[in-house]
């Protein structure tokens, strides 16, 4: 009896975890469609008057990124980085893997070993949740990401969103295909700071 109770409770964690993926990619289709509409109503316009665009990404020569459209700055990633990989939770659970102790740490200058700390003069950097994330994937660009990102491992990069049926699951973006995808909290994986919004 126990044994098909189990089996019920992982059938219906299976089918609320579905539902939670499916509506995250739908969110990130819907995020896409206006973006190639807003893209292609700016752009249109402006060609036909000989006008330059502005580029969605702009490379802000001390680190970061900032796009245009969302008002992110992310984390530009460079040959010493692009290979760091982190724990979400050592807990399994709690945001207290090396994520949040180590990197996240450093990027808002709570600890610094070496005496540097933040980005490019600021402090206030966090982990970006799977829909801030969603919108720097470009499936028509290698890897999925705007080159300009520099150089981007074609794995799995954390967010901050956890899976709201299973606490001890967070969701990410698989640079390379461009999926997204949910793991447990505990390994270690790659992850790329965004700070502000719009």
């Amino acid at each position: 009896m126990k044994s098909t109770n189990q089996n019920i409770d992982n059938q219906q964690l299976n089918e609320v975890r579905q539902r939670e993926i499916f509506q995250i990619r739908l969110r990130w289709l819907v995020n896409l469609i206006a973006s190639v509409a807003l893209c292609a109503a700016v752009t249109i316009p402006l060609a036909a008057q000989g006008k330059k665009t502005t580029p969605r990404f702009v490379d802000n020569g001390d680190g970061t990124m900032t796009d245009n459209q969302t008002g992110l700055m992310w984390e530009k990633k460079t040959e010493n980085n692009v290979n760091d990989t982190y724990s979400w939770s050592n807990s399994g659970t709690a945001p207290d893997g090396t994520l949040f102790t180590s990197f996240l740490a450093r990027m808002q200058c709570t600890i610094s070993t070496d005496g540097t700390c933040g980005l490019a003069g600021h402090y206030d950097w966090r982990v970006p949740n799977i829909s801030e994330l969603q919108t720097i994937l470009d499936c028509s660009k290698p890897n999925c990401i705007d080159p300009v990102f520099g150089p981007t491992a074609l794995s799995f990069y954390w967010s901050a969103s956890t899976f709201s049926a299973a606490p001890g699951i967070a969701f990410g973006v698989v640079f390379g295909n461009g999926g997204v995808d949910d793991v447990g909290k505990t390994p270690t994986f790659y992850v790329r700071a965004v700070r502000g919004g719009r």
